[in-house]
């Protein structure tokens, strides 16, 4: 095959659509896609299950549905890719979009609807803040609250949420705005507990905590000012035992719905009872009535949106996605494993096997952006490519990861670029010794780019090249060019030891890189700024090292629309048949 057919099967991938759903309103199932070449939204009539596209030109948040409203709230980037946003609504039945109110654009991070009214958390350059838009399109700061933390839910008692508001790295707690009273209030079950993502019934919060150890669901009565355990009807959720919440909620008759996860796949349980679904990730719902819609799909088979009729207990895809069978028949198995890293700390990750590559054969190590996220057994536009143009892939689960504990995800702050990257180089080590891979490249995007330059110039002599897009090059320069979210996004990831930003910045090791490097990042990403890789290149080229470096014009951070992806890609993908193939 040569490279024309490469590019072929790259672009069929990233096609490929994505999907996610939100809730139900106006008898519409309320949902996100790429399936027109933008992430936008869409409306599907749950009767005739004909389809209705809301927006163009891709949305980055999307608010849960309210049933008092017709409205779907959503923001937009209006400044292409820096990520500084407006608010907007659009009639789930079609129609004009329209701005809800006029503000200077910021970074919204955290937005809920209730019907009337829109709350939201956002940054601009000087602070973090709670801000809430009213029906008549009037706009109000109700609070400063600088430091991370994102709304979650509202009704008409309350704005809800969780963040850093003790301004401890370690752990996150609640807050609670009255409407009536106008205070707002941090709550937490135990100090140094790790609490998240609050969703009220009433005056009834219902969010993860750690405090009885393993990641569990608790309820907090605000008015009360009563905490209980959520208990269920049936125990397959307690059997179960997920270490982590992907999402919940409650029903209109105060049940609970979850989606737990363990090992990097998930399972949707009401009143405790498992909604059964194939192996893989469920990573959205909606409830509506006796019948729930879930997104679901595997590192292998990618999105399809399921109906479950909760009486009968039966479930039919009523969107589908299939890959050309040409395409698929690359896939080989994708397998969850642990591994040991250099202090015997077991590292979980996937492996996701290429049929047309040997065994060994030419292998990606493919680290997870964030760090607070997980690469488990879903639809990766990126890991799908590689293993369909003939790479083995194998992702790691650094400490610092999320979806295996609190405890787990922790063992990064302080030491961001430390024990995570020496999790990285043992994946290769594992892979290599394990009879998987023969020659072995790095590759990631956000966290995964700096990990990639990270490893590349502190063990220069394991990788055959590498792949970073969107890296952190320099954490000192960019704090400096921060706004107020990202500046406490670093804090807290250092927890404070501003020491360490030298020692763990790429641009101190470059003069060590020795193996080509493919540098792709975008012109206007405001979360990891160009400023810094550009001097990265310059000291490259003094070097005289082997690198490409492609700047992606007119985008930023948040990848939204089919073609930046596939810009994001294609040049990985020439890049590494020269390099590794």
């Amino acid at each position: 095959m040569g490279l024309v057919d490469d590019i072929r099967i790259l672009e069929a991938i990233v096609k490929t659509p994505t999907y996610r759903v939100y809730g139900v309103t106006s008898g519409r199932l309320i949902y996100r896609s790429t399936s027109e070449g933008a992430s936008d939204i869409w409306s599907i009539d749950l009767r005739t299950l004909e389809k209705t596209r809301l927006t163009i030109g891709g949305v980055h948040g999307v608010a849960v549905p309210s049933e008092k409203s017709p409205l779907v709230i959503y923001t937009r980037d209006v400044t292409r890719g820096r990520e500084q946003h407006q608010v907007f609504a659009i009639d789930c039945r079609g129609g004009e979009e329209r701005k809800l109110a006029d503000f200077t654009p910021m970074r919204i991070f955290g937005m809920a609807f209730d019907g009337k009214r829109v709350a939201f958390t956002a940054a601009s350059e000087k602070e973090i803040a709670l801000y809430l838009v009213k029906p008549d399109g009037s706009f109000e700061k109700l609070y400063s609250i600088n430091t991370i933390a994102s709304v979650s839910d509202l009704n008409e008692k309350y704005i809800v949420g969780s963040g850093m508001l003790r301004r401890n790295p370690l752990s996150s707690e609640l807050f609670i705005y009255s409407f009536e009273t106008g205070e707002f209030t941090v709550y937490t079950p135990r100090n140094g507990s790790i609490n998240k993502y609050p969703k009220l019934s009433d005056s009834r919060m219902l969010f993860e905590t750690n405090i009885w150890g393993r990641n569990r669901l608790a309820i907090y009565d605000i008015e009360e000012e009563k905490l209980s355990e959520a208990k269920f009807s049936e125990k397959d959720y307690d059997n179960y035992n997920p270490l982590a919440h992907v999402d919940y909620g409650w029903t209109k008759d105060s049940k609970i719905w979850t989606i737990g996860s363990r090992d990097g796949r998930s399972r949707v349980f009401l009143d405790g009872k498992w909604i059964s679904l194939p192996a893989g990730f469920v990573s959205s719902v909606a409830l509506h009535d006796e019948k729930l819609y879930a997104t679901h799909s595997s590192l292998m088979t990618p999105y399809r949106v399921f109906e479950v009729d909760l009486e009968k207990l039966e479930s039919r895809v009523i969107i589908d996605n299939r890959l050309p069978e040409n395409i698929e028949r690359r896939f080989g198995k994708a397998y969850f494993i642990k591994y040991k890293s250099f202090d015997g700390l077991e590292i979980p990750a996937y492996v996701a096997e290429s049929n047309i590559a040997s065994k060994p054969g030419p292998t990606i190590v493919y680290v997870h952006g964030g760090p607070w996220a997980e690469v488990a057994d879903y639809w990766s536009v990126m890991i799908a490519s590689l293993v369909a143009l003939g790479y083995h892939v194998v992702a790691p689960n650094f400490r610092g990861s999320t979806g295996y504990g609190e405890e787990f995800r922790l063992m990064d702050i302080g030491d961001p670029g430390g024990g995570d990257l020496e999790d990285v180089v043992h994946a290769r080590k594992w892979a290599v010794e394990l009879g998987i891979a023969s020659k072995v490249a790095i590759m990631g995007y956000s966290y995964g780019g700096y990990m990639t330059l990270l490893a590349t110039g502190r063990y220069p002599d394991i990788w055959q090249c590498g792949v970073a897009g969107a890296s952190v090059i320099d954490w000192e320069e960019m704090y400096g060019l921060s706004d107020a979210l990202f500046k406490q996004f670093i804090d807290v990831l250092f927890a404070g030891r501003r020491e360490l930003w030298k020692e763990r910045s790429p641009i101190t090791y470059v003069e060590n890189v020795n193996v080509p490097l493919c540098i792709i990042h975008p012109q206007n990403d405001s979360r990891t700024p160009l400023k810094p890789v550009l001097k990265y290149i310059s000291k490259l080229l003094k070097l005289g090292r082997t690198f490409e470096a492609h700047i992606v014009p007119d985008i930023g951070h948040a990848i939204v629309t089919v073609e930046d992806m596939f810009k994001i890609l294609l040049p990985a993908i020439i890049f590494l048949r020269k390099y590794l193939k």
